[in-house]
């Protein structure tokens, strides 16, 4: 009997930004200079995350840099570490699907990005629903614990990749992974 969460030839839903694409040293960079905030990555512990310099929240600054900077923004992030070794090895026995909610104007400059940085796919959903439990699949890998926690509710296995802002409690049953070894050691490839 395996004790792979999911069988071979499913599909794998993967979200980019704190999964595929490490955001977090961007938006960063993007603090410190508009907002003089001497901030580091580690301090965005909350996706709610406030300063009084910021006119809203980390989501706020994060829509805004998807509609007016998303060269800079998308373009500037690096690659999570092992990601593009991970999503081949495991699209030998799986479906892999891009499933994130950039917003789809930016989705040209994304594609660009994952073929700029060698990391395989099978499919990039141009309209995602808030609710990622409602794309068609049968796991998701998400850095958003209620992104996961959809995904759970809907009958998908649930990988939260953590980030400081993540929470595993709020999604019960999900796997918690710290990197892409985790992901393949979890699937057996």
């Amino acid at each position: 009997m395996s004790t792979r969460p999911l069988s071979p030839g499913s599909t794998l839903l993967v979200d980019l930004d704190g999964v595929v694409a490490d955001q977090l040293p961007r938006l960063v960079t993007h603090l410190n200079e508009e907002f003089s905030l001497g901030v580091s990555p580690s301090d965005i512990d909350e996706w709610s995350y406030e300063h009084p310099a910021i006119d809203g929240h980390i989501g706020d600054v994060i829509t805004e840099l998807m509609t007016e900077r998303p060269e800079w923004y998308f373009g500037g992030m690096d690659p999570t570490p092992g990601v593009a070794d991970a999503l081949g090895a495991l699209r030998e026995e799986y479906h892999i699907e891009i499933a994130t909610h950039r917003v789809p104007e930016t989705h040209d400059v994304s594609k660009a990005w994952l073929d700029e940085h060698g990391v395989p796919y099978d499919e990039f959903h141009e309209e995602v629903p808030r609710d990622k439990g409602e794309v068609p699949g049968d796991a998701l890998i998400d850095d958003y614990h209620t992104n996961v926690a959809n995904a759970l509710d809907a009958g998908k296995a649930g990988f939260l990749m953590r980030q400081p802002y993540s929470d595993p409690a709020a999604c019960d049953g999900a796997h918690v992974v710290e990197s892409w070894d985790d992901v393949r050691n979890l699937l057996g490839v």
